[in-house]
Formats: structure tokens, C-alpha cells, sequence
């Protein structure tokens, strides 16, 4: 109070909010919705860090089998080209290998690079890269004392994120590409050069 008798507004404020009660059954109707909304809330986080840790877990495992798919179409493409096996048709021009390797659902087509116009096609034969069949087109060196493989199949869902990959497989050189839809693997005896 003021020395005069009367009260100072800060006074009359502190009595008004003094006065002013909430009732007991607010008072846990409050404590209750604010709980519940704690729990909400730590329901709500502990779902998205599950979703984030499944999503995480789901792309390593994709990554896991992305990666032993290359791994395998490496393998696969050294073991056809090291064991030498018979081809399905003689050519010596892409076109001839078409016509002789009728069966295939595709065309056949030679990277854009130079480096394989310096080979020469012998022929080649059907196989399969990733499970999708494909084209092993047999190469040689002009003098023909060397020998190459070259595989091709339309590019594929199971293909994707295979792309300029090398490896070393007991004795060959493979290397893994996609240009223009199709994927390719060369493979060539290790430190062969051409």
C-alpha cells in the first residue's frame, strides 16, 4: 500500500491472480493431456528413429547385394572368358554375329570407344550376366595371338549401380561399364596388353 492508503496497481494484480483459481479437476485434466502428449511425442520419436534405423538397414542391404551382384558379374565374366568355351557362331563382322546369334532379343552393339575397332571379331556365343541373357562376343588382337572377351545385355533393374568397376580375378582383368543402355564387361588375361 501506498503511504495515502491506496494500493499500487502491482499490488491489485498480484491479488487478481492470487484470487484467480483453477479448479483440481483442471489442475489434472492439465497434468494428464501434458503427459499424454510427453508420451505422444516419445511414441512419434521413438517411430521415426525405427523408420530412420530400417531405412538405414534396408540401404546397406542394398548396397550388400549391389555389391556381391557386381562381385558375381565380375566372377562370372572372368570364368567365361578363362574357360574358353565354344562359340555359338563364327563372324567376323558385328552384323554376321547378329544373324548367327539369332536367339538374342537384342541388338548387338560394339562400345563407342576406338580401343575396340583396333580388335578383331571371331565370333561369339550366348550367356549370362546377372542372370539376364547376354552376348560373349569373342575379340582377338590383328595378329590374333591375343585373346579378349566381350560381354553385353540390355541394361537391367538388377544391373543398376554397376558401373566402372575393375577387378582381378585369378588371372583375368574384368572391367564393368554401362553406355547407352546396354552394360559391359572386357575381360583380358591380367597385365595382358593390346
Amino acid at each position: 500500500m501506498s503511504d495515502n492508503g491506496r494500493r499500487k496497481p502491482e499490488d491489485e494484480l498480484i491479488n487478481f491472480f492470487q484470487s484467480q483459481q483453477i479448479s483440481n479437476d483442471r489442475m489434472h485434466a492439465i497434468v494428464k493431456d501434458t503427459e499424454s502428449n510427453r508420451r505422444r511425442r516419445g511414441f512419434g520419436l521413438a517411430i521415426a528413429a525405427c523408420a530412420a534405423l530400417m531405412a538405414f538397414s534396408v540401404l546397406l542391404h542394398q548396397n550388400q547385394l549391389t555389391s556381391q551382384r557386381t562381385d558375381l558379374v565380375l566372377r562370372e565374366a572372368a570364368l567365361n572368358h578363362a574357360t574358353k568355351l565354344r562359340m555359338d557362331a563364327q563372324a567376323d563382322t558385328v552384323i554376321g554375329l547378329q544373324q548367327g546369334l539369332g536367339e538374342l532379343p537384342f541388338d548387338i552393339k560394339l562400345p563407342e570407344s576406338d580401343f575396340y575397332k583396333k580388335l578383331v571379331l571371331v565370333g561369339g556365343r550366348y550367356c549370362t550376366i546377372s542372370g539376364n541373357l547376354a552376348a560373349h562376343l569373342k575379340l582377338a588382337s590383328p595378329d590374333k595371338s591375343k585373346q579378349y572377351s566381350l560381354f553385353l545385355t540390355p541394361y537391367a533393374e538388377n544391373l543398376k549401380s554397376m558401373n566402372s568397376l575393375e577387378a582381378k580375378i585369378e588371372g583375368v582383368a574384368v572391367k564393368l561399364w554401362q553406355e547407352q543402355n546396354v552394360v559391359y564387361a572386357f575381360a583380358k588375361a591380367t597385365g595382358e596388353e593390346i
